[in-house]
């Protein structure tokens, strides 16, 4: 259905509205095939629309696409979108990021799992990788640009939407096995139903999910220093309920998730040999509860009431190894290691409750809105040091006193289909912050529809990140120069803010052939970064407002789809600049491109083919102390396949090969530690880590269903 055949559609469908407002994700059987041909979304406006009417350009990735191209965390789906880079943190967190807009914390793009946020309480960090299984996932859905103007902070270069299965999805459930290189062994099952009680349905969802790896290894070579690989153990379990009574409907999560720290100092061997899943470790135990009540108003809409609680636990354990210390005693020599063990622990709490509305004054008209509170509590923020393993803890110079963030806001968008053509939508938040006051975030579209099959949106959003708990509250002691031992937080912090114009075209061409083109251009104000500006109470080392950075770039995307043939190809190029030194955005590359073919064989056998291409990544410029140059460009090749159902249509089964041709490639250094250098055995000044952290190797995952 082309988008002027779908206004068509919408209008028609809303002035023959008796009793209920359409919802494509409740409609049976044909809406079921509308859903797959035209991608109906809801976080671009918290109401059902398609892809091509969103006021925002979004891409969605469904589950049968997940498997016929391998992907095995949603990491693997962000990777494949023109625009997004994917890369990893040292503390060994994949990090994504929106055109050129980086963050080594993960905090300027706005996770949700159902249209609820999840992100720590501390960083504000939204967790990618093996922390959030795709078992359970019906779709993906990914806004690049601002949406703070309905979501508000974080939702700053994009927003991800996460949605899980529900009972007319699965109408049963099933049970996966994964297995794969580095010791991976995966297992989860996932349950989702209708019961009929007392003339009453009652929808019911559950998952569990485990997995344990190994983990790719990496490179952990200092100048003049040993080798070490082969460690990244991973550790997850996730486990979920979901309940649905009417317009009621309510959900708890548990993750249970660890990883390694694997960088940290890179000065011995003997540092990285401390970490395993159980010794040296970043842990993670959070959970989540939310519940909403949809009250329909008949034709005029629905009044949604919400509430959630998280709490985020997430204790971590490294170490420093010194040189071992002789002592000469009468009886003969004793030799003791020194060093320091450091307990980092974190506890925050979250907590959101709001109401929200949609409503359909007229045919053409829609309108929605909402008011709510959204508040973190930091519960405990520490650092705990153990000096040369002594069992009395001493202060490690890193701490938060307890405290409460609280963001009250209101919002509104209205959407009016002036005619078949033409679509115009505005809207307006305003958050009212603790800390830094009043914030606006404006939103404008136009949806042009000027032939049929074709449409072209122009699009305005401002979007904000606030300052989270680190970057406010953390108080650091000083050495005895008086030099700051970490960087101090400032309680005077303004949000960072993004102003962003962006213009997209697609059309569908008789034959199966689908083009898409999107530019865009950001400018980048008041950044929170690190600075070394001597201060008389923050000191020399604290986060303060600076700078900023301007963004132009624009993507391409083809795609051809015949009777067993899917092809699809698209580049993007971003120009990010830093406005004060004018230098490219340190590691992010300007160029991408991306091929998928997949082809459907007999069976429903789905063989897949992806490849990822990446132009160089700035560095050089931004760290000449330590000598290196820019990360050098690198392609990657993956290969999928995956069965329809066998054996009656209870099982099927998936293999996946990430990195084909073992290509050896590294993710850069975050910027902080880029520039650092140490000195080498001969005295000589080098640079700390020359080798950046090893990229992923090959990989192989073979994975199997079976129907419950």
């Amino acid at each position: 259905m082309s988008p002027s055949s779908l206004l068509l559609v919408l209008l028609a469908a809303g002035r023959a509205r008796a009793a209920e407002p359409v919802d494509p994700f409740s409609e049976p059987d044909e809406a079921e095939l509308f859903r797959a041909e035209q991608r109906v979304v809801t976080v671009a406006s918290r109401y059902a629309q398609t892809v091509d009417q969103a006021p925002s350009i979004v891409t969605v990735v469904t589950d049968s696409e997940i498997r016929a191209r391998g992907y095995r965390t949603l990491s693997d789906v962000l990777r494949e979108i023109p625009g997004i880079y994917v890369t990893v943190s040292k503390e060994s967190r994949g990090l994504a990021w929106f055109r050129g807009v980086t963050s080594d914390d993960n905090n300027k793009f706005l996770l949700l799992v159902d249209g609820v946020p999840w992100y720590d309480g501390i960083y504000t960090h939204a967790f990618i990788d093996d922390y959030l299984p795709l078992v359970d996932v019906k779709q993906v859905e990914v806004i690049k640009g601002p949406g703070s103007a309905i979501y508000g902070t974080n939702a700053f270069a994009g927003v991800i939407n996460v949605v899980t299965y529900g009972a007319d999805d699965l109408q049963g459930g099933f049970a996966r096995m994964a297995v794969g290189d580095d010791g991976r062994l995966g297992m989860a099952a996932v349950s989702a139903d209708r019961i009929e009680r007392g003339g009453r349905s009652i929808e019911v969802g559950a998952f569990a999910r485990y997995l344990d790896r190994d983990g790719d290894g990496l490179d952990t070579t200092p100048k003049g220093r040993a080798n070490v690989t082969g460690l990244d153990p991973h550790r997850a379990f996730n486990a979920g309920f979901r309940l649905r009574v009417g317009g009621f409907q309510a959900r708890a999560d548990l993750v249970d998730y660890r990883h390694t720290y694997f960088v940290n100092a890179q000065d011995d061997p003997f540092d990285v040999m401390l970490q395993s899943a159980d010794e040296y470790a970043l842990r993670y135990r959070n959970r989540f509860l939310s519940a909403r009540y949809d009250l329909s108003l008949g034709p005029m809409g629905r009044f949604s009431p919400w509430l959630y609680a998280q709490r985020y636990d997430n204790p971590g354990t490294y170490a420093f190894l010194g040189d071992p210390e002789t002592t000469l005693t009468g009886s003969g020599a004793e030799t003791r290691f020194t060093g320091t063990l450091v307990q980092a622990l974190k506890t925050s709490e979250r907590y959101g409750a709001g109401v929200e509305v949609e409503l359909h004054p007229l045919p053409t008209h829609t309108t929605v809105g909402g008011v709510g509170v959204e508040a973190t509590h930091v519960v405990r923020l520490e650092d705990v040091y153990y000096v040369d393993f002594d069992p009395d803890p001493v202060s490690g110079g890193f701490r938060a006193e307890p405290a409460w963030i609280q963001d009250l806001y209101a919002f509104a968008q209205h959407t009016w289909t002036a005619s078949w053509w033409l679509e115009a939508t505005g809207g307006l938040r305003l958050d009212a912050h603790s800390y830094f006051g009043a914030f606006p975030s404006p939103r404008a579209g136009l949806l042009f529809v000027p032939a049929e099959g074709s449409a072209v949106k122009l699009l305005y959003g401002r979007a904000f990140r606030a300052p989270n708990a680190r970057e406010l509250l953390v108080e650091v002691d000083t050495d005895d120069a008086g030099n700051n031992l970490f960087t101090n937080g400032n309680p005077g912090l303004s949000p960072e803010v993004i102003d962003t114009i962006e213009l997209e075209g697609s059309t569908r061409l008789p034959g199966g052939l689908h083009l898409r083109g999107a530019a865009f251009a950001s400018t980048i104000d008041r950044e929170i970064t690190k600075t070394t500006e001597p201060d008389p109470a923050l000191g020399d080392d604290y986060y303060t407002n600076r700078g900023g950075a301007t963004v132009l770039g624009g993507e391409v995307e083809a795609g051809w789809k015949a009777d067993a043939l899917d092809l699809d190809a698209s580049a993007s190029f971003t120009d990010a600049r830093d406005v004060d030194t004018g230098r490219p955005i340190y590691g992010f590359p300007p160029v991408m491109a991306h091929a998928r073919a997949t082809w459907t064989a007999a069976d429903a056998l789905r063989l897949s083919a992806l490849l990822d291409v990446y132009s160089l990544r700035p560095r050089a410029d931004w760290t000449p102390a330590s000598g290196l140059g820019d990360g050098a460009p690198f392609a990657l090749v993956h290969l999928a396949a995956a069965t329809g159902p066998f054996a009656g249509g209870r099982l099927s089964a998936d293999i996946s090969v990430r990195n084909l041709l073992d290509t050896d490639y590294v993710e850069l250094i975050s910027l902080d530690d880029a520039n650092a250098t140490t000195v080498d055995e001969q005295g000589n000044t080098v640079a700390k880590y020359p080798d950046d952290i090893q990229g992923e190797g090959r990989t192989i995952v073979v994975g199997l269903e079976a129907r419950l």
